[in-house]
């Protein structure tokens, strides 16, 4: 009997493994481990002899048990290694953003809701329970998470992101890709992030169109989150944008994707291509002349495993025979994906372990997870004072309760369109629609009428309870009368006259209104479905302002993927609360919090822009309010921003050291209060600004958070820990820079809510920190007596702030230690953005400015109280 072949030797290196077995493979061989076809376009369980590099919804195409899934997953990977010469086995991929998507998994929140929770450690626990159940089904390669940072609500995509600001997305991705990899030591897995490169700034929030970004900008923003997956979460899984950026699709780009993501990011894994993607450089982008030419072009950048709705290998196999593609660098690509395999153990365990797959994958533990993310994500807008109380928490008293809207009690309403339920029914519609033995009705259908009130579930999905169910559980003595209103879409105000009836019998009006999700069809936000205003579809505004007109006190609940233009709903509407697209738990989730049995703790993860027109519209450039002439830009809701049941207060700031070298760390400390009567979260924000630099720096970026719980009267000593690399600027020329000089921080609840506020200065020489720079803050916290002042400021520093007088300027005032808290007390607070413009003043000018809303005697008191405030000099008498 022969010996094996040395790829078969697990004591070898991977590398020399990987050699051997090249050595050994056809041109066709080799093409079809660059192809990866997807289900249902292509019956992926029936592969050809050469068999594949990967399939993807192997096992969504599979309506069964858990173990009948595994058993078919098996029989796929047998025809793989028993059925073909070399017996190369197969990459399994399935999308995970919300949970595995397959039968019978467990619907997690989306994107936008886990981002809302602000909590990395339990995004991680949520991968963790994914990447379980795929190594139990036979699933190694997951097309998730997103790293896209996302500033356009227009988007339609932004759903499936971690919002608008690098940090945050960072962080949530990296948390999610850690936890899914590291699931399993017995079983790795391939998380693949994406979309490499600037795909969320395509041209007018429109899919897949040009994105325009320089070079600095594609460093600062767009690259950092996915250089924070690749360096702290150890992504093996790459997927480039459709986009091309100024004129240059990233699939085809070897600037993008070697040089950049391999030279200068560290990426060395796998480089998985969109659906379709490597095609589009021949049919849309036109940087190639044809198909084979847009094949060579892709593996010659550095794509390496090809997605595909239809097979293309003969397309690689004549881009070799016709000279367009050198073997050197097919090899290359195909090596890549058999180390892939190589490194997963699949040659060695190929298969599951049938014994091992549990009877359910939707078990009460990770619905409780569910419910938990969908708890943690709830974010309360607004909540005004009816009758002199705020209206949330609802009054446990409240006997009649209306329930009314679209997604009120629709499952699809409060699922994202990457969840088992929502893609899978889009798939059965279109194949319906292509079947010629389909019905009639269902084929017209979908010939012209694919607006989101037309998705219907055509699956079997897991329990999913509603915001009606969840309302209903909870007010049991209550009278809960329910009515849809309206369609999401479709301008049907048939519905309103019932709802308005509803709600005037009623102590208080729930209304949920929102979103669809889809993709290309059947939904108002998802891939491809992008919004020119970001307003509420159809006629729900009509609804809410007809129920607001009955004067019962209205809550509504936006169950939804997009941050919505809600100028108007936030002037008249006294309880706003947005669940997202919260899962399969959202409506017991939700009904919690309505009811006070959770406090609501999410921040926005994305502004809610005043409108659309003044998209994309960062957070700290929000903050300026910059006018049109029909108003302002700004945020009706900022980023970071969230609502309560208690209040936090913010003291005792303290610096460590005020001066720190350029390759050093700022550490900030302050204590945060539980001051109000309930135990509740706050989500402590730090943000800074590098001051001076050789280009224009953003005005606040996000450094550090934590989200922290606090009992009623309880106290947390929190301590931020943020390397000066983290204002880094990046430099055509020279690389990753930090400079010295003067950086602000601005510490509270949201990116507008300012509670304390210090600076530094960055000392020495101009710092190049190269690719290894830190990436990211720690922030510790520990309980301290809330009664104790836990900081005692120093006399040294005040007198080198020296004393103040009317003609030290605005700037001078706000950044001394006693006449900036004395000049934002008398101006209520004010941010340093709105009195940017007097900056440069004269203190006594800016009164005389005023129009006597700041008299010049009023100039005389404060410079009084720094005076009176300043300690003595040393060997001096006491002022």
């Amino acid at each position: 009997m022969p010996s094996p072949p040395p790829y078969r030797d697990v004591s070898l290196p991977v590398g020399d493994r990987v050699a051997d077995l090249l050595g050994r493979m056809t041109l066709d061989e080799k093409a079809a481990q660059l192809t990866a076809p997807t289900a249902p376009a292509v019956d992926v369980h029936e592969p050809p002899s050469t068999g594949w590099g990967g399939v993807v919804a192997a096992l969504a195409s599979v309506e069964a048990s858990p173990r009948e899934i595994a058993a078919a997953v098996n029989e796929l990977q047998r025809k793989h290694v028993e059925d073909t010469r070399l017996g190369i086995p197969v990459l399994v991929a399935e999308e995970a953003l919300v949970g595995l998507k397959i039968h019978g998994a467990t619907v997690f929140p989306d994107a936008i809701a886990q981002a809302a929770t602000w909590d990395p450690e339990l995004i991680e626990r949520m991968g963790t329970a994914i990447g379980i159940q795929m190594a139990r089904t036979g699933a190694r390669q997951a097309l998730s998470p997103l790293a896209d940072t996302t500033r356009d609500p227009r988007w339609g995509r932004v759903e499936e992101t971690y919002g608008e600001e690098p940090y945050l997305v960072g962080s949530m991705a990296t948390a999610f890709v850690r936890g899914l990899q590291e699931a399993d030591a017995e079983t790795p897995l391939v998380a693949t992030v994406k979309h490499f490169l600037g795909y969320s700034a395509s041209a007018g929030g429109r899919n897949t169109e040009s994105a325009s970004i320089g070079p600095r900008e594609l460093r600062e923003v767009h690259s950092v989150p996915f250089e924070m997956v690749i360096r702290d979460g150890r992504a093996r899984g790459i997927m480039p944008a459709y986009v091309d950026i100024d004129g240059v699709p990233v699939t085809g780009s070897r600037e993008y994707l070697t040089d950049l993501l391999h030279g200068e990011l560290g990426f060395h894994g796998l480089v998985m291509s969109d659906l379709g993607a490597v095609n589009q450089l021949y049919t849309k982008h036109g940087t190639a002349h044809g198909d084979a030419a847009a094949s060579a072009q892709a593996v010659q950048a550095g794509v390496h495993l090809d997605l595909v709705p239809r097979l293309t290998t003969h397309h690689l196999i004549e881009a070799v025979e016709s000279g367009l593609l050198p073997v050197e660098d097919l090899d290359r690509a195909v090596s890549t994906v058999l180390r892939t395999k190589f490194e997963l153990g699949l040659f060695e365990r190929p298969y599951v372990e049938l014994d091992a797959v549990p009877e359910t994958l939707d078990p009460a533990e990770t619905r409780a997870l569910s419910r938990t993310i969908a708890e943690q994500s709830v974010v309360l807008l607004r909540n005004e004072p009816v009758d002199g109380t705020p209206l949330l928490p609802l009054d446990p008293d409240t006997r009649t309760i209306a329930v009314i809207g679209p997604n009120a009690d629709r499952l699809l309403g409060q699922l994202g369109n990457y969840s088992y339920p929502v893609l899978e029914s889009m798939a059965k519609r279109f194949a319906l629609a292509a079947d010629p033995t389909a019905r009639a009705d269902e084929a017209a259908e979908f010939a012209g009428n694919t607006g989101p009130d037309q998705a219907r579930l055509m699956v079997e999905s897991v329990p999913v309870v509603t915001f009606l169910d969840g309302i209903r559980a909870r007010a049991r003595d209550a009278t809960v009368r329910y009515e849809r209103g309206c369609p999401i879409q479709d301008e049907d105000r048939s519905g309103i006259p019932a709802a308005v009836e509803a709600a005037k019998s009623a102590d208080v009006a729930v209304v949920v209104v929102g979103d669809q999700g889809g993709i290309n069809a059947f939904g108002t936000v998802g891939e491809g479905l992008d919004s020119a205003t970001c307003e509420l579809p159809g006629v729900q505004r009509e609804l809410v302002e007809a129920v607001l007109a009955t004067g019962t006190p209205t809550v509504v609940v936006l169950s939804h993927g997009r941050p919505y233009s809600l100028k108007w709903m936030a002037d008249s509407v006294p309880a706003i609360v947005t669940s997202w697209f919260g899962g399969e738990e959202a409506g017991s989730a939700t009904a919690a919090v309505l009811f006070g049995d959770v406090n609501p703790g999410g921040r926005l993860p994305i502004s809610f822009l005043d409108f659309a027109g003044s998209a994309p519209l960062p957070y700290w450039r929000a903050a300026q309010t910059p006018p049109y002439i029909e108003g302002r830009a700004g945020a009706t809701f900022p980023f970071g921003h969230g609502l309560s049941y208690t209040d936090f207060e913010y003291r005792d700031m303290e610096i460590k050291q005020p001066e720190v070298p350029t390759d050093g760390a700022v550490e900030l400390s302050f204590t945060v209060v539980n001051v109000g009567e309930r135990a509740g979260d706050e989500v402590v924000q730090v943000y800074g600004q590098d001051v001076t630099g050789r280009t224009v720096r953003p005005r606040r970026k996000l450094v550090a958070f934590r989200r922290l719980s606090l009992e009623a009267g309880e106290g947390a000593r929190i301590t931020a820990t943020v390397p000066a690399s983290l204002f880094a600027l990046w430099d055509p020329r020279e690389g990753w820079l930090v400079e010295p000089g003067k950086i602000k921080f601005f510490i509270g609840g949201s990116s507008a809510q300012v509670r304390l506020r210090t600076s530094v200065t960055l000392t020495g020489d101009v710092h190049r920190p190269g690719r290894e720079r830190p990436l990211t803050s720690s922030v510790s916290a520990v309980p301290v007596d809330p009664d104790v002042e836990t900081v005692t400021r120093s006399a040294a520093s005040f007198r080198a702030a020296g004393p103040l007088s009317g003609d030290n300027t605005v700037l001078e005032w706000l950044e001394h230690p006693i006449g900036g808290e004395l000049l934002r007390g008398l101006l209520q607070g004010a941010d340093e953005e709105t009195l940017a413009p007097a900056f440069g003043m004269p203190l006594t000018q800016m009164a005389m400015y005023s129009g006597g809303r700041f008299p010049a005697e009023t100039v005389d008191r404060l410079v009084a109280e720094v005076h009176a405030g300043m300690p003595a000099p040393e060997g001096g008498p006491a002022r």
